[in-house]
């Protein structure tokens, strides 16, 4: 007579829905990251986003198999585990990013006195083609625009340098767009020479103090992007903080600019 087989401990059945549930969560990410390769943006974020999602998938699919064998389970599990830390740690990090979307326009509006108070409104560049903003760009520079006229003591700098694929640097095109859109051109400063947030704000800082604008700073940039921005304006001395535009529209790409993001902020907080 057979035996009957050992009933799965409950654990074993917790630890099976993790490992699925987790699979189609990765299922779910590495299509947003096949889509934002698609789309001719190989970033950090989308290429080891698409890695992480594969290994994740194919460590569970093959668990069951690796579990049979005490080395391979071993192996297995310590991957496992590297996996979830990195997952960990991503979460740290979308935390502050989080709390800096939670609050920097608050502290924006507080900061302008009821939009009597001269502010600094420094919109980070980002692609353009043939002189016309990409849909992340064009979002920032909506956004700038609602808050200059809510602002009418504001001043705007524009920074973004000249990108090998650009035909003018980001920051002329953003002047231009920001005219078309109704602001005045003499509350326009342009820095034409920068190529990463932190030449934003180094270069930035510079037009600040030669043209004596106010060191209360708004920064405008996409929500993955506020924290880091507000961190450097702040570490050059501004009283910072920061808004950003609604991502509902380019949502699907998201998660491959959250990392790549993610990736920077450790840079900046590893090497300053």
């Amino acid at each position: 007579m057979d035996r009957p087989k050992d009933k799965p401990k409950p654990a074993d059945i917790v630890f099976a829905v993790v490992r699925i549930a987790a699979a189609v969560v990765c299922g779910i990410l590495l299509n947003t990251f096949l889509f934002t390769i698609s789309l001719g943006q190989a970033n950090p974020g989308s290429v080891t986003g698409s890695i992480f999602c594969i290994a994740a998938i194919l460590l569970v699919i093959a668990y069951p198999f690796l579990k049979k064998k005490k080395p391979l389970l071993i192996a297995a599990r310590a991957i496992g585990a590297c996996m979830a830390a990195f997952v960990l740690y991503c979460g740290v990090i979308i935390l502050l990013i989080v709390s800096e979307m939670a609050h920097g326009e608050e502290r924006a509006i507080a900061a302008s006195g009821g939009a009597s108070i001269p502010q600094t409104v420094i919109v980070l560049g980002c692609k353009t083609t043939d002189g016309v903003p990409s849909q992340m760009l064009r979002l920032r520079l909506d956004k700038a625009v609602e808050y200059l006229n809510d602002h009418p003591n504001a001043v705007c700098i524009v920074t973004g340098g000249q990108g090998g694929d650009e035909i003018e640097p980001e920051a002329v095109s953003m002047r231009r767009c920001l005219i078309e859109d109704g602001i005045s051109d003499d509350r326009i400063y342009v820095e034409d020479k920068a190529k990463n947030t932190a030449e934003n704000i180094k270069f930035s800082s510079e037009i600040v103090k030669s043209a004596g604008l106010s060191k209360n700073v708004v920064i405008v940039s996409e929500c993955y992007h506020l924290y880091r921005g507000v961190r450097q304006a702040r570490l050059s001395g501004f009283d910072a903080s920061g808004v950003y535009p609604d991502p509902s529209t380019v949502m699907i790409t998201m998660p491959s600019y959250w990392l790549r993001e993610i990736y920077a902020i450790t840079r900046d907080l590893i090497f300053g």
